[in-house]
Order: structure tokens, then C-alpha cells, then sequence
């Protein structure tokens, strides 16, 4: 196998070397958990915001994708049911906004419990050794934000 300039495909991906030579105590993850504030108006005239441009939650929310997905969808339905383009943008927004922020909420308040101190350190491994087993059985762990649902066929 010929040596590829952006690292050696044979051992991985670039940057592979500098994690397999750091010892495992010294790797912390490093990046922050912002929850991008309200948007107090998401849309003005024929111009709308939609997903992580108006509700962008926090990565620990695990729901980004979904938000903006459903976001997608009920602005879809607004503006097929609802003739008038600000009236449809004023029913998307009355229509998602609660859960956006619900979201957004429960995201935050795990933001604040997330960075262990050394107690913390010290378990995370064993915490997330029995994680990884509860979270490979989704049927047990889903929660009712997860099995949220759109009644596409509903008019509004």
C-alpha cells in the first residue's frame, strides 16, 4: 500500500499517531456546550429561519437533527394548509417554538452536570462501560422525546 500524504491509511486516519502515543489519562475532550440563545422572531416578511438557524440546541441534546427535520416538515404542512406566507410562518413558529425550547431547557441543565470533577474522572469509566451497555438497547432506553411524532396528514 503506497503512503498517503494526509497520514497512513494503513494505521487509520490522520492524527491516529498522536492519539495512540498520548497515554489514555492524558486525552480529555475538549469543546464546548453552548445552547444558542432564543430567537426572538423567526421569521419577517416572505423570510423564514429553520433548523440550527433559528434553534441550533446544544450537542449534548442529542436532538439537533430531529429538531430541524421536524422543523422542515411542520413548515411544509404551514405552508401547504395556510395560504398567507406570514400567517403559515406565524403558525410554524406558534407550532414549534415550545418544543424547541423544551429541548433547548433540558439540554442546558445537562450542560451544568457535565463536566466531572475528580470523583467524577475517576468513575467515568466504569459509568460509561454500563452506559454503552443500557444505550445498545434503545427499546429500554428511548425516551417519549425521542418517539416524538408529526401527524404529516393532520391539517392544521
Amino acid at each position: 500500500m503506497e503512503e498517503h500524504p494526509a497520514g497512513d491509511l494503513r494505521r487509520g486516519l490522520p492524527g491516529g499517531d498522536l492519539i495512540r502515543a498520548l497515554p489514555a489519562d492524558e486525552l480529555t475532550v475538549n469543546g464546548a456546550l453552548h445552547i444558542m440563545p432564543p430567537v426572538p422572531h423567526w421569521y419577517r416578511g416572505r423570510m423564514v429561519l429553520a433548523g440550527d438557524a433559528v434553534h441550533a440546541p446544544s450537542n449534548s441534546s442529542g436532538q439537533g437533527a430531529s429538531l430541524a427535520i421536524e422543523s422542515a416538515i411542520e413548515l411544509a404542512r404551514c405552508l401547504r394548509d395556510i395560504p398567507d406566507i406570514e400567517a403559515a410562518f406565524a403558525q410554524y413558529e406558534r407550532l414549534r417554538r415550545r418544543r424547541v425550547e423544551k429541548v433547548a431547557a433540558r439540554a442546558a441543565k445537562t450542560n451544568s452536570i457535565k463536566a466531572p470533577g475528580p470523583i467524577g474522572k475517576a468513575l467515568m469509566p466504569v459509568v460509561m462501560r454500563v452506559f454503552m451497555k443500557l444505550a445498545m438497547k434503545p427499546e429500554k432506553t428511548i425516551g417519549p422525546e425521542q418517539r416524538y411524532r408529526i401527524d404529516w396528514a393532520r391539517p392544521l
